[in-house]
């Protein structure tokens, strides 16, 4: 594959980093200088993710053969918000500018993948874990993370950098997909427990009942809180109104493509897809930030570039894309009856 690495020094990189951070808070424009010093190292995490990413599909596939798998480069306005709540945070030292994601059945899965993992002979150095399947986030997320830095005699450049995978289930990820289309369709950031506080409160409730769920709890009648917010939310006629179209998605043969960059315009009801093969990384790069880009001025509007093996997995590995809420309606269903 096309290898990125990083032009910059880590000095640099954190400088451009808190040069974004800052515009970010007093609603300045962005200057191009850093967007770019920005993109080209998060675009230097893709070959450390793909070998990374590939561990973690071994070791999934193992436990649960249906695994779903997926990959991204994180987004410019997650990376700029997530620099400016917090203070001590630097661009050089993000752990998760690139992501791989497993997909299981089950809680149990969880684990014996994370025990695989760590159990499995590997150049890179596990550097982090969060159990937030235990101890959910704020704004009830729940998953496991485990956090790598990339170790590659062949290309010391990249040496160090950090790669997060994270495994979950298929309820929690449905969980999740939601907690995004809402927040795509609304504007606000739940994921980042801001917003509207009666969605944030639906949702942690919704976290809490659906971890219940997994445990095999019956419910017998709906809990009376969630109905409560359900009802005063009119969720299922929100979130049906979300639904997207995939207005364009490359007619030519996609066994090729390797990278799909992915732009939702929630006002419109549309997503464009464009394919790139492995070898065109950097272009798709380039195109990625000039999507978001043209993005931060339509509310709602959300560029990301992601990975799957299969063009048809990608509606399943990142439904949040396409507005699909359906797993997360049936399995709420299950709780309220």
């Amino acid at each position: 594959m096309a290898i990125v690495e990083p032009t910059s020094s880590k000095k640099a990189v954190m400088r451009a980093g808190k040069e974004l951070a800052e515009c970010y808070k007093k609603g300045c424009a962005m200057q191009a200088e850093a967007l770019d010093v920005l993109n080209n190292w998060r675009l230097s995490h893709s070959y450390p993710l793909e070998k990374i990413r590939t561990i973690l599909e071994k070791n999934a596939r193992d436990i649960d053969s249906k695994a779903l798998i997926g990959q991204r480069i994180k987004r410019v306005p997650s990376i700029v918000g997530k620099l400016n709540r917090f203070s001590t945070m630097r661009l050089d030292r993000m752990q998760d500018l690139g992501g791989c994601r497993a997909v299981v059945s089950r809680i149990d899965d969880v684990y014996k993948v994370v025990e695989l993992l760590k159990s499995s002979r590997t150049m890179h150095e596990l550097k982090n874990e969060k159990d937030y399947i235990e101890e959910p986030k704020d704004s009830g997320y729940r998953s496991y993370h485990l956090v790598y830095s990339f170790q590659n005699k062949k290309y010391e450049k990249l040496n160090g950098l950090q790669i997060e995978m994270q495994i979950r289930t298929a309820v929690q990820h449905s969980w999740a997909t939601a907690v995004e289309v809402v927040g795509a369709f609304t504007a606000e950031s739940l994921k980042s427990s801001q917003g509207d506080a009666n969605w944030l409160e639906f949702f942690k409730l919704v976290s809490h009942y659906f971890q219940e769920l997994e445990q095999d709890k019956k419910f017998r009648s709906a809990p009376d809180d969630l109905k409560r917010l359900y009802d005063e939310l009119n969720v299922q006629r929100f979130v049906h109104a979300c639904a997207v179209t995939a207005n364009h998605i490359d007619k030519e043969d996609n066994a090729w493509a390797s990278y799909f960059l992915m732009e939702l315009k929630p006002k419109e009801n549309i997503i464009n897809i464009t394919s790139y093969p492995t070898t065109h990384l950097a272009q798709a790069g380039e195109d990625y930030l000039a999507a978001e880009r043209r993005c931060k001025d339509i509310v709602g509007a959300e560029a990301a570039l992601v990975s799957t093996n299969d063009l048809d997995n990608l509606r399943n590995a990142y439904p949040n894309y396409f507005a699909d809420t359906r797993t997360f309606m049936n399995n709420l269903g299950r709780v309220l009856g």
